[in-house]
């Protein structure tokens, strides 16, 4: 015979099965689809696509400051008229007198430029996004951009990075700039972290981070003091 005794372990495991499915149940509608910590595989892959594209070395309070403190607008129009229709000769050039430094570093592969063409390469990429990283007409950054210019129009190869590139030829003073040089400037807190190549009357062409391939002034009030170096590639 089985006693009252004899049914109180039967109704103890009874409950606490019972307990566990509802504790199971309860789990795993708290880990649904909705639930972050288990999304889906491609969307982990996702976001690590959209974290490593555009200006992911920038951050928003660098084109923020960009935006605001670039006051002096080059009127792109009226510059893409007359360097398009004008003469190699009668492109601007900066007095003919220099200062250099005698030390020189590794220097590019020597190419044959023309004025002229350099600037239809430059003019061929106005308006392109900027994008870190990118090298073609969907997205370009600034090292990319003065690599390709160089590349195109005289068959020089410039290295890929703006570390390496400041690297190259004699260094020139802001005084003495002439069309082609490269001027380097510090807008991140590491020096150099951007690149452009000058086209003379104090503006010169890059990739902006904010506008993309444009033209800007040396004298607006982001590059003046961000302003760091030269250098003169082309001899």
């Amino acid at each position: 015979m089985i006693t009252l005794f004899d049914h109180k372990p039967l109704r103890f495991y009874r409950g606490g099965f019972s307990f566990l499915v509802f504790a199971l149940s309860f789990w795993l509608i708290g880990c649904g689809t909705s639930s972050p910590r288990f999304a889906g595989k491609d969307s982990g892959k996702s976001e690590s696509k959209k974290a490593k594209k555009g200006n992911i070395r920038f951050s928003s309070k660098v084109i923020e400051e960009e935006t605001k403190e670039d006051d002096k607008k080059v009127d792109l129009k009226s510059v893409e008229l007359r360097f398009s229709s004008v003469k190699p000769s009668t492109v601007p050039v900066a007095p003919k007198k220099e200062t250099v430094d005698s030390k020189r570093t590794e220097d590019a592969t020597p190419g044959s430029f023309e004025r002229q063409k350099m600037m239809d390469a430059i003019l061929a990429w106005m308006g392109t996004p900027y994008e870190y990283g990118g090298e073609s007409k969907s997205g370009i950054d600034c090292s990319a951009f003065s690599r390709e210019i160089f590349r195109t129009s005289g068959g020089m190869n410039l290295p890929r990075s703006t570390e390496e590139q400041v690297k190259l030829g004699i260094s020139v003073s802001q005084e003495n700039l002439k069309f082609g040089d490269l001027i380097f400037f510090n807008t991140t807190g590491q020096n150099p972290s951007h690149v452009g190549i000058y086209i003379g009357d104090d503006m010169f062409a890059h990739a902006s981070v904010s506008f993309g391939v444009t033209l800007s002034s040396l004298y607006s009030s982001y590059y003046k003091k961000r302003y760091t170096e030269a250098r003169r590639v082309i001899q």
